[in-house]
């Protein structure tokens, strides 16, 4: 007996809201901390995955050469769309370049008090070469999801990704990027790992 695996076309954006959670107690840890004009990330790959120990992800979306996207001004950044197994998916990995770029346009959002900057690397991996790729996960709590960094939870998936059959389903990613730049010790430093709440508009 043969059974057909049904799919359903899953449309992936990434929306983008620049906005501070928690900011009375992140003020106790980062008092000084400011927001970059522009964050650039480099994407190669997004899977979805049923749960931790999923063996075969779905890719939904793939680029050898990396679609480069800057979070603080892409709001609403269209990036494709794919056919998926119907299901529901708990954990989703993304693939990204190591070194991301951040700016500050203005002189006074420079945590350690100098000037402006642009598209100075950050890495995401310390210790891994800025050129590399590496994976980062999002995952609901359930699935092992979410850290505490500072005052802001990351890695969370804040509900399952549910995929129907015979409808399109938008996957939306917030990502926070308000107060992430900090100076200890005198240097520009971000606060890592950024924060995403992964949505889905069903």
């Amino acid at each position: 007996m043969i059974t057909e695996t049904r799919r359903a076309n899953i449309k992936l954006f990434v929306l983008i809201a620049a906005f501070v959670v928690g900011g009375t107690f992140l003020g106790k840890i980062y008092l000084d901390a400011k927001s970059p004009s522009s964050v650039k990330v480099t994407v190669y790959k997004m899977e979805l995955m049923t749960g931790r120990l999923d063996a075969h992800p779905l890719v939904v979306f793939s680029d050898a050469a990396g679609k480069e996207i800057d979070l603080a001004n892409e709001t609403g950044e269209f990036i494709g769309q794919a056919p998926v197994t119907v299901g529901v998916y708990t954990r989703i990995r993304l693939t990204v370049k190591n070194g991301i770029k951040m700016s500050i346009a203005d002189a006074k959002s420079n945590p350690c008090g100098g000037g402006v900057f642009t598209d100075r690397v950050f890495p995401i991996a310390e210790g891994t070469d800025l050129n590399s790729q590496v994976p980062v996960y999002f995952a609901t709590d359930l699935d092992g999801g979410g850290a505490w960094v500072g005052s802001q939870i990351t890695n969370l998936m804040i509900r399952p990704l549910t995929v129907s059959e015979n409808r399109t389903t938008p996957l939306k990613f917030v990502f926070v990027i308000a107060d992430t730049l900090f100076c200890p010790d005198g240097e520009v430093q971000r606060r890592a790992p950024w924060s995403v709440w992964p949505e889905t508009s069903l």
